[in-house]
């Protein structure tokens, strides 16, 4: 199995996902993206509450009066329903209703302005209309109810009739049969008990007297509150929508748009790159990096009294793996941690300083190096410069470490070198 380190499998595991960072992110943009939000909020309200027109409903409990015994179940509550509800969608039902009423709609916009809906207990119907004001939708709602019991009315007295005339057909027929059967023949016998039949039916179709009848039950208080629209719901949801897309596009906008280094570039770039990010981590080095360059000069002690190239050399005897710290525009290399023979403050041998806009590659052996540290300030404008470097690390195979800078931050005691790291440390990785 190949290492963690192998450069050629790290490049198959995926980023992580720094879930706990985007959302620092998105709080850091919150303010932009509440503006946004009430911008939005403000002009739906606005565009709902005055430029939207008003719609008022009425509504009308009707029961439906089965012709027939109810049998309990809900297949047939639907079957009891399904009628009035075809009716009340009939283009030829909707034109008589608009033939009552003055409204200048359609069909179509009659019955996308019409709901039927089952009420608290299954022989009850409700049907709402909404409307311009509220007596028209009262109006059309009544003459919605009233047309749909006429259309199922006269339906059921056509299919009655025809039932009722198809029987008396088949009672004639049967007359005409028997009539020519002697009495005593068994053929006889059916028949008489199949004319008993047919007038059995004839009798309870007669006493029927149709089918399923629709009668207004109860017509509640209408409210004289407008049912649409509703701007400020509408408002509360559209701002609320408006504040999560603004804040993630202005989280994306900062990680992408821009010359000078910010903790959302940092991020999206360091994921990409595969490189370490710590947003914590605002002056010299990450801690892991810093412990490891200070356990390598507490080894490299014994030597410390000889020529650099002696140190360099028991160095690579050790097999020590320096550090590069790359350094960008504006960013603060880090201060010396060791101390010279002649007790002047140095850089431990094993940091490797450079510049991030230098040819670093060619004077430095990258075997000997581990471990990267891109160094930058968030006033510096080298984002295109540290994406090449980290691009060039990954392809190295070097563990990354980015560091994002604060500007306006520095301590007083901390030194000031800008731009160029230690030119010391830099010489001698040329040598």
């Amino acid at each position: 199995m190949a290492p963690v380190d192998d450069p050629v499998h790290r490049g198959d595991v995926p980023p992580p996902i720094d879930l706990a960072g985007h959302m620092r992110e998105l709080g850091r943009a919150v303010v932009p993206a509440l503006l946004v939000a009430l911008l939005v909020g403000a002009a739906v309200f606005g565009l709902r509450e005055f430029m939207t027109e008003k719609q008022y409903s009425a509504t009308v409990v009707t029961e439906i009066e089965p012709a027939g015994e109810i049998v309990p179940g809900d297949a047939f509550i639907e079957q009891l329903r399904a009628p009035f509800i075809g009716l009340a969608a009939d283009n030829d039902v909707l034109e008589q209703v608009l033939a009552q009423v003055d409204t200048g709609w359609d069909a179509g916009t009659l019955a996308s302005h019409l709901e039927l809906t089952p009420g608290t207990s299954p022989a009850l119907l409700d049907f709402t209309v909404t409307a311009d004001s509220p007596e028209q939708a009262l109006q059309l709602v009544r003459t919605t109810v009233a047309t749909v019991s006429q259309a199922s009315s006269a339906t059921a007295a056509r299919n009655a009739q025809g039932q009722l005339e198809q029987i008396q057909g088949a009672i004639a027929a049967e007359e005409a049969r028997n009539a020519q059967l002697i009495p005593g023949d068994p053929a006889r016998t059916a028949s008489d008990q199949s004319l008993s039949d047919l007038r059995t039916q004839l009798t309870q179709l007669q006493s029927t007297g149709g089918g399923d009848q629709l009668v207004v039950l109860a017509v509640p208080e209408q409210s004289t509150a407008p049912v649409s629209p509703k701007p400020v719901s509408e408002a509360s949801v559209a701002a609320l929508l408006a504040l999560i897309v603004a804040a993630e596009v202005i989280v994306l906008l900062r990680s992408r748009l821009g010359r000078t280094p910010s903790r959302a570039w940092a991020r999206r770039i360091s994921r990409k790159y595969g490189a370490e990010f710590d947003p914590t981590v605002t002056t010299g080095l990450p801690p892991v990096v810093a412990a490891s360059v200070a356990a390598s000069e507490r080894g490299a002690a014994p030597n410390s009294t000889g020529s650099v190239g002696a140190r360099h050399a028991a160095n690579r005897g050790r097999t020590e793996q320096n550090v590069l710290v790359l350094v960008g525009d504006d960013a603060v290399y880090p201060a010396p941690t060791a101390t010279s023979p002649g007790g002047q403050p140095r850089h431990p041998d094993a940091l490797v300083g450079a510049d991030l806009a230098s040819e670093w590659w060619t004077f430095i052996d990258v075997h000997d190096v581990e471990t990267a540290v891109v160094l930058l300030s968030s006033k510096g404008r080298d984002r295109k410069t540290a994406e090449a470097a980290l691009r060039r690390l990954r392809a190295f195979g070097l563990r990354t470490h980015l560091v994002v800078q604060p500007s306006g931050r520095r301590r007083p005691s901390e030194p000031v070198i800008q731009r160029r790291p230690d030119k010391q440390v830099e010489n001698n990785a040329r040598h």
